[in-house]
């Protein structure tokens, strides 16, 4: 349990402090964009390259989580872009409907 806590409170710890800092300072759309990018671009990629570097390659090469978790971001990526097509598909249809 202590080794999931680990792995999930930097995650969580940051999302909590930018959602105080969100909070008491409001800060503006340009602020946030400079955030997105920080978070995505640089503070991700460093996190899990050090968690990565500490893991033994014993326990990242293990076939059924590897599958799983690609079939689960799979699964995912599919129902997502799904669900995106829909309003687009009824748009269209809207349009088409309305030009008759």
């Amino acid at each position: 349990m202590i080794d999931t806590l680990n792995l999930a409170l930097p995650y969580f710890g940051l999302i909590f402090i930018g959602f105080a800092c969100g909070r008491s300072k409001g800060p503006p759309e340009a602020g946030l964009a400079w955030m997105n990018f920080f978070l995505l671009h640089v503070w991700l990629p460093a996190l899990l390259f050090g968690i990565m570097s500490k893991t033994p390659f014993e326990e990242l090469n293990n076939p059924p989580f590897l599958i799983a978790t690609t079939l689960g971001t799979m699964s995912a990526f599919v129902l997502a872009m799904s669900a995106g097509r829909i309003p687009v598909r009824v748009k269209k249809a809207r349009q088409t409907n309305d030009l008759s």
